[in-house]
Protein backbone atom coordinates (compact mmCIF):
# COMPACT_ATOMS: atom_id res chain seq x y z
CA UNK A 1 0.00 0.00 0.00
CA UNK A 2 2.72 2.09 0.87
CA UNK A 3 4.28 1.31 -2.38
CA UNK A 4 1.27 2.92 -4.53
CA UNK A 5 1.14 6.38 -2.53
CA UNK A 6 4.90 6.99 -3.45
CA UNK A 7 4.29 5.83 -6.97
CA UNK A 8 1.42 7.94 -7.27
CA UNK A 9 2.97 10.59 -5.71
CA UNK A 10 5.62 10.48 -8.44
CA UNK A 11 3.12 10.56 -10.75
CA UNK A 12 1.39 13.93 -9.21
CA UNK A 13 4.81 15.24 -9.43
CA UNK A 14 5.48 14.26 -13.12
CA UNK A 15 2.04 15.54 -13.91
CA UNK A 16 2.81 18.88 -12.62
CA UNK A 17 5.81 19.55 -14.48
CA UNK A 18 4.34 18.83 -17.18
CA UNK A 19 1.85 21.02 -16.60
CA UNK A 20 4.16 23.95 -16.15
CA UNK A 21 6.14 23.16 -18.88
CA UNK A 22 3.23 23.25 -21.25
CA UNK A 23 1.45 26.42 -19.33
CA UNK A 24 5.36 28.65 -19.47
CA UNK A 25 5.24 27.59 -23.20
CA UNK A 26 1.38 28.77 -24.28
CA UNK A 27 2.48 31.95 -21.98
CA UNK A 28 5.67 32.90 -24.18
CA UNK A 29 3.75 31.96 -27.52
CA UNK A 30 0.86 34.15 -26.28
CA UNK A 31 3.30 36.81 -25.45
CA UNK A 32 5.04 36.78 -28.97
CA UNK A 33 1.42 36.69 -30.46
CA UNK A 34 0.35 39.60 -28.86
CA UNK A 35 4.08 41.69 -30.06
CA UNK A 36 3.12 40.87 -33.31
CA UNK A 37 -0.30 42.47 -32.98
CA UNK A 38 0.54 45.29 -31.22
CA UNK A 39 3.42 45.60 -34.61
CA UNK A 40 0.75 44.93 -37.26
CA UNK A 41 -1.72 47.02 -35.51
CA UNK A 42 0.85 50.05 -35.66
CA UNK A 43 1.22 49.35 -39.02
CA UNK A 44 -2.24 49.48 -40.19
CA UNK A 45 -2.54 52.96 -38.44
CA UNK A 46 0.16 54.46 -40.07
CA UNK A 47 -0.87 52.92 -43.03
CA UNK A 48 -4.77 54.50 -42.48
CA UNK A 49 -3.32 57.93 -41.65
CA UNK A 50 -0.36 58.56 -44.38
CA UNK A 51 -2.25 60.00 -47.69
CA UNK A 52 -0.75 61.61 -50.27
CA UNK A 53 -2.99 63.10 -53.51
CA UNK A 54 -1.42 64.00 -56.88
CA UNK A 55 -3.26 66.96 -57.63
CA UNK A 56 -2.54 68.16 -61.19
CA UNK A 57 -5.11 68.92 -63.94
CA UNK A 58 -5.31 65.41 -65.66
CA UNK A 59 -5.38 67.50 -69.07
CA UNK A 60 -2.62 70.14 -68.13
CA UNK A 61 0.28 67.98 -66.45
CA UNK A 62 3.15 70.87 -66.96
CA UNK A 63 5.87 69.20 -69.30
CA UNK A 64 8.72 71.48 -70.32
CA UNK A 65 9.56 69.70 -73.80
CA UNK A 66 13.25 71.48 -73.94
CA UNK A 67 15.05 69.30 -70.97
CA UNK A 68 12.03 66.43 -71.50
CA UNK A 69 10.79 67.58 -67.42
CA UNK A 70 7.46 66.63 -66.06
CA UNK A 71 5.88 68.02 -62.85
CA UNK A 72 3.57 66.28 -60.18
CA UNK A 73 2.18 68.09 -57.24
CA UNK A 74 1.61 66.07 -54.57
CA UNK A 75 -0.56 67.41 -51.19
CA UNK A 76 -0.10 65.54 -48.13
CA UNK A 77 -4.15 64.48 -47.18
CA UNK A 78 -3.39 62.62 -44.80
CA UNK A 79 -3.13 63.31 -40.81
CA UNK A 80 0.54 62.73 -40.19
CA UNK A 81 3.60 64.19 -41.34
CA UNK A 82 4.94 62.33 -45.11
CA UNK A 83 8.53 62.22 -45.99
CA UNK A 84 9.65 63.70 -48.68
CA UNK A 85 13.18 61.77 -48.85
CA UNK A 86 11.30 58.64 -49.62
CA UNK A 87 9.18 59.78 -52.40
CA UNK A 88 8.90 57.77 -56.25
CA UNK A 89 7.39 59.25 -58.69
CA UNK A 90 6.50 57.49 -62.18
CA UNK A 91 4.81 58.27 -65.90
CA UNK A 92 4.87 56.70 -68.66
CA UNK A 93 6.89 53.52 -67.04
CA UNK A 94 9.58 55.66 -66.18
CA UNK A 95 10.16 55.58 -62.42
CA UNK A 96 12.52 57.67 -60.45
CA UNK A 97 13.16 58.89 -56.98
CA UNK A 98 15.72 59.92 -54.99
CA UNK A 99 18.36 61.72 -56.63
CA UNK A 100 16.39 61.63 -59.47
CA UNK A 101 13.92 64.17 -58.63
CA UNK A 102 13.71 67.94 -57.73
CA UNK A 103 11.08 68.11 -54.88
CA UNK A 104 10.29 71.43 -53.47
CA UNK A 105 7.70 71.98 -50.21
CA UNK A 106 5.83 75.18 -51.15
CA UNK A 107 5.42 77.16 -49.17
CA UNK A 108 7.42 78.48 -45.84
CA UNK A 109 7.50 75.11 -44.35
CA UNK A 110 10.54 72.62 -43.30
CA UNK A 111 8.65 69.43 -43.17
CA UNK A 112 5.58 68.02 -45.56
CA UNK A 113 2.41 68.47 -42.78
CA UNK A 114 -0.92 67.80 -43.64
CA UNK A 115 -2.56 70.00 -46.08
CA UNK A 116 0.97 70.99 -47.58
CA UNK A 117 1.72 70.13 -51.08
CA UNK A 118 5.58 69.25 -52.68
CA UNK A 119 6.25 70.40 -56.46
CA UNK A 120 7.79 67.08 -57.63
CA UNK A 121 10.27 67.59 -60.77
CA UNK A 122 11.37 64.34 -62.79
CA UNK A 123 12.79 63.57 -66.29
CA UNK A 124 10.46 61.70 -69.22
CA UNK A 125 11.31 61.70 -72.26
CA UNK A 126 9.11 61.50 -75.39
CA UNK A 127 6.23 62.34 -74.02
CA UNK A 128 3.74 64.01 -76.67
CA UNK A 129 0.19 66.11 -76.20
CA UNK A 130 -2.58 64.80 -76.70
CA UNK A 131 -1.62 60.97 -75.40
CA UNK A 132 -3.16 59.38 -72.18
CA UNK A 133 -0.24 58.63 -70.03
CA UNK A 134 -0.33 56.61 -66.36
CA UNK A 135 1.51 57.85 -63.88
CA UNK A 136 2.17 57.18 -59.93
CA UNK A 137 3.59 58.80 -57.02
CA UNK A 138 4.50 56.81 -53.78
CA UNK A 139 6.13 58.15 -50.27
CA UNK A 140 6.15 56.45 -46.56
CA UNK A 141 4.38 58.30 -43.83
CA UNK A 142 6.44 59.80 -40.62
CA UNK A 143 5.86 59.02 -37.18
CA UNK A 144 5.50 61.76 -34.39
CA UNK A 145 9.48 60.50 -33.36
CA UNK A 146 10.49 61.00 -37.31
CA UNK A 147 11.09 57.25 -38.26
CA UNK A 148 8.90 55.61 -41.47
CA UNK A 149 5.01 54.38 -40.49
CA UNK A 150 2.90 53.38 -43.48
CA UNK A 151 2.91 54.25 -46.97
CA UNK A 152 1.02 56.65 -49.04
CA UNK A 153 0.28 56.53 -52.92
CA UNK A 154 -2.10 58.00 -55.09
CA UNK A 155 -1.70 56.72 -59.08
CA UNK A 156 -3.53 59.51 -62.33
CA UNK A 157 -4.22 59.39 -66.17
CA UNK A 158 -2.95 62.55 -67.19
CA UNK A 159 -2.06 64.83 -70.32
CA UNK A 160 0.75 66.70 -70.89
CA UNK A 161 0.45 70.41 -71.72
CA UNK A 162 3.90 71.63 -73.00
CA UNK A 163 5.46 74.74 -71.32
Amino acid sequence: MAGTAVSEMIFFIAAIIVSSAVALTLVEVIDTYAENIGYEASLVEGEMRSRVTIINDPLFVLYDKSDANLTFYLKNTGTVDLSMQDIVVSANGTGKGGNDIRVDLMGNGTRWGPGDVVEVVFRVPNLKEDVDYSGWASTSGLTEKGTASGSADDSIIFRIREV
